[in-house]
């Protein structure tokens, strides 16, 4: 794992930060979507800021988006010129990558539109956040055979990853200003991440299994190395998760001291971000060999 980080060329470190920003823009608008449907609770403030960070993140998300193209072409020519090469740029744009970056692209921008916050923006908003999770399934890893299944799998987990992400800033703000209906939104957060966080860690769980065969087997490869140092990140974001709802949350709610809460809410935003930058990394460096 240290040298295939130690080999990397500046076209590869230039889109493992590209991937890593476009996995935490598109995640987050869509996961604000998400928290804006299920958290009732949330209050015209927090529900204003939320709609402003969707709409910003799904912008931000389309330039990230965008800039895998270039990249793209960049690998396939094999040094920085192909970025602006018009046959590798073609090549690229009709790569399964390429469709991907066009739906996932409307899907963002019909995410942005909820900043109007009219009538039937919340609707489009949602068709949005159902093309961004499809676009996760027609590249990379998601075509894979057999296709369907992974697919579906690669659905299931970007969904639920995006609910978790877009957790976190309604529950921080929220939690800063107190009252009853904080501790109501932390709560239904907290029944909702029960079934979520299922989801997430189950269709994780079986794309491992299904691309690498022998999980085992597998941390022989660097592909599964930095799989292993995600999935300690994950374990540590899952221990987070358990102490919010065990322990801090009610603690709150019996005291109204949101300190503690908050303070665990900026650990777990920081632990995924590690986490997508992991994934960003050895989806850029490295390809699981069949296993088993």
């Amino acid at each position: 794992m240290g040298g295939a980080i130690a080999a990397l060329e500046p076209v590869q470190i230039a889109s493992i930060f590209v991937k890593a920003g476009m996995y935490v823009t598109v995640l987050l608008a869509a996961g604000s979507v998400i928290n804006l449907w299920l958290l009732a609770e949330l209050d015209s403030v927090a529900s204003g800021r939320l709609r402003r960070l969707a709409a910003w993140s799904a912008v931000a998300g389309v330039v990230f988006s965008a800039l895998n193209i270039p990249l793209r072409a960049a690998f396939f020519f094999g040094s920085i010129v192909g970025a602006f090469d018009p046959i590798m740029l073609q090549v690229a744009v009709s790569s399964p990558l390429g469709v991907s970056t066009v739906v996932g692209s409307m899907g963002l921008a019909a995410i942005a539109s909820i900043k109007l916050n009219r009538s039937w923006t919340r609707a489009v908003a949602f068709l949005g956040v159902v093309l961004v999770v499809i676009s996760f399934a027609l590249r990379g890893h998601a075509t894979s055979d057999p296709r369907v299944a992974m697919s579906m799998l690669f659905v299931i987990h970007i969904l639920a990853a995006s609910f978790w992400v877009g957790g976190f800033f309604p529950l921080y703000d929220m939690v800063g200003r107190g009252g009853a209906g904080a501790v109501r939104t932390v709560e239904q957060f907290g029944q909702a991440a029960l079934f979520m966080v299922g989801l997430l860690v189950g269709a994780g769980a079986a794309i491992l299994v299904m691309l690498a065969g022998d999980p085992i087997a597998v941390l022989t490869q660097t592909w599964g190395q930095f799989l292993a140092l995600k999935l300690i990140v994950v374990a540590l974001l899952l221990g987070l998760a358990g102490l919010n709802k065990l322990r801090l949350t009610p603690m709150f709610a019996e005291t109204g001291d949101g300190k503690p809460l908050r303070k665990s809410i900026r650990w777990e935003m920081a632990a995924f971000v590690l986490i997508l930058l992991i994934t960003a990394t050895f989806t850029s460096i490295a390809a699981p060999e069949y296993a088993g």
